[in-house]
Protein backbone atom coordinates (compact mmCIF):
# COMPACT_ATOMS: atom_id res chain seq x y z
CA UNK A 1 0.00 0.00 0.00
CA UNK A 2 2.77 2.54 0.92
CA UNK A 3 4.47 3.79 -2.24
CA UNK A 4 7.22 6.38 -1.16
CA UNK A 5 7.72 9.74 -3.05
CA UNK A 6 10.39 9.98 -5.71
CA UNK A 7 11.60 13.27 -3.21
CA UNK A 8 12.57 10.67 -0.88
CA UNK A 9 15.09 9.59 -2.92
CA UNK A 10 15.97 12.69 -4.24
CA UNK A 11 16.08 14.86 -1.18
CA UNK A 12 18.25 12.08 0.29
CA UNK A 13 21.04 11.93 -2.20
CA UNK A 14 21.40 15.22 -2.78
CA UNK A 15 21.02 16.89 0.63
CA UNK A 16 23.79 13.96 1.75
CA UNK A 17 26.18 15.24 -1.15
CA UNK A 18 25.96 18.67 -0.69
CA UNK A 19 26.68 18.84 2.34
CA UNK A 20 29.34 16.80 2.45
CA UNK A 21 30.98 18.86 -0.22
CA UNK A 22 30.28 22.50 1.28
CA UNK A 23 31.85 20.64 5.32
CA UNK A 24 34.79 19.69 3.08
CA UNK A 25 35.46 22.13 0.64
CA UNK A 26 35.49 24.93 3.36
CA UNK A 27 37.75 22.74 5.99
CA UNK A 28 41.00 22.38 3.56
CA UNK A 29 42.39 25.30 2.53
CA UNK A 30 42.48 26.14 -1.48
CA UNK A 31 45.83 24.35 -2.50
CA UNK A 32 44.64 21.28 -1.09
CA UNK A 33 41.10 21.64 -2.25
CA UNK A 34 42.67 21.19 -6.12
CA UNK A 35 44.68 18.46 -5.42
CA UNK A 36 41.85 16.57 -3.73
CA UNK A 37 39.63 17.07 -5.94
CA UNK A 38 39.52 13.36 -7.33
CA UNK A 39 39.24 12.10 -3.70
CA UNK A 40 36.43 14.85 -3.02
CA UNK A 41 34.50 13.45 -5.98
CA UNK A 42 34.94 10.01 -4.86
CA UNK A 43 33.79 10.78 -1.35
CA UNK A 44 31.09 12.64 -1.88
CA UNK A 45 29.39 9.91 -4.81
CA UNK A 46 30.56 7.38 -1.80
CA UNK A 47 28.16 9.46 1.09
CA UNK A 48 25.57 10.36 -1.23
CA UNK A 49 24.96 6.29 -1.68
CA UNK A 50 25.06 5.76 1.76
CA UNK A 51 22.19 8.45 2.38
CA UNK A 52 20.27 6.65 -0.60
CA UNK A 53 20.34 3.52 0.88
CA UNK A 54 19.61 4.78 4.69
CA UNK A 55 17.04 6.83 2.70
CA UNK A 56 15.06 3.40 1.51
CA UNK A 57 15.73 1.59 4.61
CA UNK A 58 14.34 4.02 6.70
CA UNK A 59 10.96 2.78 8.57
CA UNK A 60 7.69 4.59 8.74
CA UNK A 61 7.92 5.09 11.92
CA UNK A 62 10.60 6.99 11.85
CA UNK A 63 10.53 9.66 14.35
CA UNK A 64 12.11 12.72 12.62
CA UNK A 65 9.02 15.19 11.89
CA UNK A 66 11.39 16.30 8.41
CA UNK A 67 10.76 12.82 6.89
CA UNK A 68 10.72 13.28 3.46
CA UNK A 69 8.12 10.59 2.84
CA UNK A 70 4.24 10.30 1.17
CA UNK A 71 1.70 7.90 0.52
CA UNK A 72 -0.36 7.65 -2.58
CA UNK A 73 -4.07 7.03 -2.81
CA UNK A 74 -4.20 4.40 -5.92
CA UNK A 75 -7.60 5.54 -6.84
CA UNK A 76 -6.88 9.84 -6.98
CA UNK A 77 -3.17 9.36 -7.26
CA UNK A 78 -3.29 11.69 -4.41
CA UNK A 79 0.01 11.78 -2.03
CA UNK A 80 -0.57 12.47 1.62
CA UNK A 81 2.39 13.45 3.82
CA UNK A 82 3.14 10.13 6.24
CA UNK A 83 4.11 12.59 9.03
CA UNK A 84 1.64 15.84 9.33
CA UNK A 85 1.84 18.58 11.32
CA UNK A 86 -1.61 19.82 12.95
CA UNK A 87 -0.07 23.09 15.17
CA UNK A 88 2.09 23.72 18.03
CA UNK A 89 4.89 21.58 16.71
CA UNK A 90 2.22 18.48 17.37
CA UNK A 91 3.49 15.97 14.38
CA UNK A 92 1.00 12.66 13.97
CA UNK A 93 1.28 9.86 11.90
CA UNK A 94 -0.68 8.69 9.19
CA UNK A 95 -2.70 5.29 9.71
CA UNK A 96 -4.66 5.01 6.45
CA UNK A 97 -6.20 6.89 3.91
CA UNK A 98 -8.90 6.28 0.82
CA UNK A 99 -11.24 7.81 -1.16
CA UNK A 100 -15.22 8.58 -0.81
CA UNK A 101 -16.81 7.91 -3.75
CA UNK A 102 -20.15 8.51 -5.15
CA UNK A 103 -21.24 5.41 -5.80
CA UNK A 104 -24.15 5.60 -8.08
CA UNK A 105 -21.71 7.93 -10.02
CA UNK A 106 -18.58 6.28 -9.38
CA UNK A 107 -17.14 9.70 -8.76
CA UNK A 108 -14.62 10.87 -6.66
CA UNK A 109 -15.12 13.43 -3.92
CA UNK A 110 -12.22 13.69 -1.27
CA UNK A 111 -9.51 11.65 -0.06
CA UNK A 112 -9.18 11.30 3.47
CA UNK A 113 -6.17 10.36 5.67
CA UNK A 114 -6.47 8.87 9.60
CA UNK A 115 -3.86 10.77 11.65
CA UNK A 116 -2.70 9.72 15.40
CA UNK A 117 0.65 10.70 17.47
CA UNK A 118 3.32 8.07 17.98
CA UNK A 119 2.70 8.05 21.66
CA UNK A 120 -0.32 7.84 21.34
CA UNK A 121 -0.25 4.69 19.01
CA UNK A 122 1.98 2.70 20.98
CA UNK A 123 -0.31 3.16 23.67
CA UNK A 124 -2.80 1.26 21.94
CA UNK A 125 -0.70 -1.79 22.39
CA UNK A 126 -2.23 -1.79 25.75
CA UNK A 127 -5.92 -0.39 25.23
CA UNK A 128 -8.51 -3.85 25.22
CA UNK A 129 -9.44 -4.91 22.20
CA UNK A 130 -6.21 -3.50 20.52
CA UNK A 131 -3.57 -5.64 22.84
CA UNK A 132 -4.15 -8.73 19.80
CA UNK A 133 -5.39 -6.60 16.99
CA UNK A 134 -8.10 -8.64 15.49
CA UNK A 135 -8.82 -6.62 11.77
CA UNK A 136 -11.92 -8.94 11.27
CA UNK A 137 -13.66 -7.46 14.58
CA UNK A 138 -13.08 -4.04 13.32
CA UNK A 139 -14.41 -4.12 10.60
CA UNK A 140 -17.18 -6.20 11.75
CA UNK A 141 -18.79 -3.87 14.54
CA UNK A 142 -18.04 -0.62 16.01
CA UNK A 143 -17.06 -1.56 19.81
CA UNK A 144 -13.19 -1.46 19.14
CA UNK A 145 -13.24 1.75 17.46
CA UNK A 146 -15.82 3.60 20.22
CA UNK A 147 -13.35 2.59 22.64
CA UNK A 148 -10.56 3.91 20.19
CA UNK A 149 -12.34 7.26 20.29
CA UNK A 150 -13.33 7.57 23.35
CA UNK A 151 -9.94 7.39 24.33
CA UNK A 152 -8.00 11.25 25.66
CA UNK A 153 -6.23 11.11 21.92
CA UNK A 154 -6.12 13.66 19.53
CA UNK A 155 -7.22 11.85 16.20
CA UNK A 156 -6.93 13.99 13.17
CA UNK A 157 -8.58 13.56 9.31
CA UNK A 158 -6.56 15.30 6.77
CA UNK A 159 -9.54 15.63 4.08
CA UNK A 160 -7.89 17.17 0.26
CA UNK A 161 -11.13 17.55 -2.18
CA UNK A 162 -10.34 15.81 -5.41
CA UNK A 163 -12.28 18.55 -7.80
CA UNK A 164 -13.63 21.48 -7.33
CA UNK A 165 -16.45 22.29 -4.62
CA UNK A 166 -18.23 24.80 -2.14
CA UNK A 167 -17.85 24.76 1.66
CA UNK A 168 -21.71 24.49 1.37
CA UNK A 169 -21.63 21.04 0.02
CA UNK A 170 -19.00 19.61 2.05
CA UNK A 171 -21.13 21.18 5.40
CA UNK A 172 -24.36 19.58 3.83
CA UNK A 173 -22.67 16.12 3.51
CA UNK A 174 -20.99 16.15 7.49
CA UNK A 175 -24.35 17.36 8.55
CA UNK A 176 -26.03 14.36 6.98
CA UNK A 177 -22.90 12.16 8.53
CA UNK A 178 -24.07 13.48 12.14
CA UNK A 179 -28.18 12.94 11.75
CA UNK A 180 -27.72 9.62 10.18
CA UNK A 181 -25.82 8.23 13.54
CA UNK A 182 -27.95 10.33 15.25
CA UNK A 183 -30.87 8.41 14.76
CA UNK A 184 -29.36 5.27 15.54
CA UNK A 185 -28.47 6.25 19.33
CA UNK A 186 -30.26 6.52 22.33
CA UNK A 187 -30.34 9.81 23.89
CA UNK A 188 -32.34 11.91 26.44
CA UNK A 189 -34.44 15.02 25.18
CA UNK A 190 -32.03 17.13 26.93
CA UNK A 191 -28.85 15.38 25.24
CA UNK A 192 -30.19 15.29 21.51
CA UNK A 193 -31.03 19.03 22.15
CA UNK A 194 -27.52 19.76 23.12
CA UNK A 195 -26.38 17.80 19.85
CA UNK A 196 -28.44 19.59 18.00
CA UNK A 197 -27.27 23.09 19.24
CA UNK A 198 -23.75 21.44 19.20
CA UNK A 199 -24.30 20.53 14.92
CA UNK A 200 -25.51 23.82 14.06
CA UNK A 201 -22.21 25.64 16.08
CA UNK A 202 -20.56 23.01 13.65
CA UNK A 203 -22.35 24.23 10.50
CA UNK A 204 -21.65 28.21 11.57
CA UNK A 205 -17.91 27.24 11.41
CA UNK A 206 -18.29 26.72 7.96
CA UNK A 207 -17.55 30.22 5.34
CA UNK A 208 -19.47 30.27 2.37
CA UNK A 209 -17.03 29.91 -0.38
CA UNK A 210 -15.44 28.17 -3.08
CA UNK A 211 -12.98 25.05 -2.13
CA UNK A 212 -10.39 24.21 -4.94
CA UNK A 213 -9.20 20.78 -5.82
CA UNK A 214 -6.36 19.37 -3.54
CA UNK A 215 -6.43 22.06 -0.89
CA UNK A 216 -6.21 20.80 2.62
CA UNK A 217 -9.05 20.39 5.42
CA UNK A 218 -7.81 19.44 8.93
CA UNK A 219 -10.70 17.99 11.49
CA UNK A 220 -9.06 17.27 14.73
CA UNK A 221 -10.91 15.39 17.69
CA UNK A 222 -8.99 17.09 20.63
CA UNK A 223 -7.73 14.92 23.74
CA UNK A 224 -10.63 17.23 25.34
CA UNK A 225 -13.28 16.19 23.50
CA UNK A 226 -13.77 19.20 21.23
CA UNK A 227 -13.82 19.29 16.82
CA UNK A 228 -11.05 21.77 15.58
CA UNK A 229 -11.65 22.52 12.08
CA UNK A 230 -8.74 24.19 10.35
CA UNK A 231 -8.15 24.94 6.29
CA UNK A 232 -5.33 25.32 4.24
CA UNK A 233 -3.27 26.47 7.92
CA UNK A 234 -6.38 28.95 8.97
CA UNK A 235 -8.47 27.67 11.92
CA UNK A 236 -11.92 28.06 11.68
CA UNK A 237 -13.00 27.51 15.20
CA UNK A 238 -13.49 24.53 17.62
CA UNK A 239 -16.82 22.47 18.47
CA UNK A 240 -16.88 22.15 21.98
CA UNK A 241 -19.27 18.90 22.08
CA UNK A 242 -17.74 15.32 22.49
CA UNK A 243 -20.81 13.62 21.08
CA UNK A 244 -19.97 15.77 17.85
CA UNK A 245 -15.76 14.98 18.20
CA UNK A 246 -16.62 11.78 18.64
CA UNK A 247 -19.15 11.01 15.72
CA UNK A 248 -17.07 12.77 12.94
CA UNK A 249 -14.32 10.36 13.40
CA UNK A 250 -16.66 7.37 13.72
CA UNK A 251 -17.90 8.45 10.38
CA UNK A 252 -15.21 7.20 8.78
CA UNK A 253 -14.34 4.16 11.47
CA UNK A 254 -17.42 2.45 11.82
CA UNK A 255 -18.15 -0.38 9.38
CA UNK A 256 -21.87 0.48 9.30
CA UNK A 257 -22.05 2.67 6.39
CA UNK A 258 -18.84 3.78 6.43
CA UNK A 259 -18.15 7.12 4.58
CA UNK A 260 -15.55 5.36 2.45
CA UNK A 261 -15.21 1.82 2.26
CA UNK A 262 -11.84 2.48 1.01
CA UNK A 263 -10.28 4.41 3.62
CA UNK A 264 -11.67 2.12 6.58
CA UNK A 265 -10.20 -0.99 5.00
CA UNK A 266 -6.55 0.62 4.69
CA UNK A 267 -6.79 2.17 8.15
CA UNK A 268 -7.32 -1.32 9.52
CA UNK A 269 -4.62 -2.19 7.68
CA UNK A 270 -2.67 0.30 9.28
CA UNK A 271 -4.08 -0.65 12.85
CA UNK A 272 -3.02 -3.90 12.01
CA UNK A 273 0.77 -3.40 10.75
CA UNK A 274 1.80 -0.70 13.33
CA UNK A 275 0.10 -2.51 16.70
CA UNK A 276 1.41 -6.43 15.77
Amino acid sequence: MFRFSRSLLNAAKGTTFRTFQRQYVTTFPKKFQASNSKLLLGATVGIGFVGTCLALQEPVSAEAPGYAGTVEDPASKLSFPIFLNTGNSEWKKLIGLGVRTVTFLQMHVYVLGLYMKTDDIESLKNLNGFKEFDRQKFLKNEEMANNLVDQPYDISIRLVPVRATNTQHLRDGFVRLFMQRLKTQSLTEDEEREVLKAIQDFKSKFVNMNVKKHTEFIFTKTKEGGLKIVYEGKEWGTVDNKWVAKNFIMGYLSPISPSSEAALKDITDGFERLIK
